[in-house]
């Protein structure tokens, strides 16, 4: 692989889920480990411990967030849009 390395901008997101809606084959898993990983700086193994109940939609202003337990702790952390986009898709299926 040549080239930098770079997340991918919302409308590559929208694309990717419009594929996703339209062929089940397509894994949203990993671009959505990815966007958690480097935007929102989790844990690559949040992912297998969320279900519909941790995520919490934004409303008006307010952005999204996701809790998740750290050990004997659970964290909230706020989602980017990207982020938000994909996870709410990835529930969805």
């Amino acid at each position: 692989m040549t080239g930098p390395h770079r997340l991918m901008a919302q409308q590559e997101i929208r694309d990717l889920i419009n594929a996703a809606l339209a062929d089940p084959m397509v894994d949203l898993a990993v671009p959505l480990t990815m966007s958690l990983v480097f935007r929102e700086g989790l844990r690559a193994t949040v992912l297998t411990e969320v279900s519909r109940a941790n995520y919490h939609p934004a409303v008006g202003e307010a952005p999204g967030s996701l809790t998740y337990r750290a050990g004997h702790r659970i964290l909230a952390v706020t989602l980017s849009p990207e982020s938000e986009l994909l996870l709410s898709a990835y529930l969805e299926r």
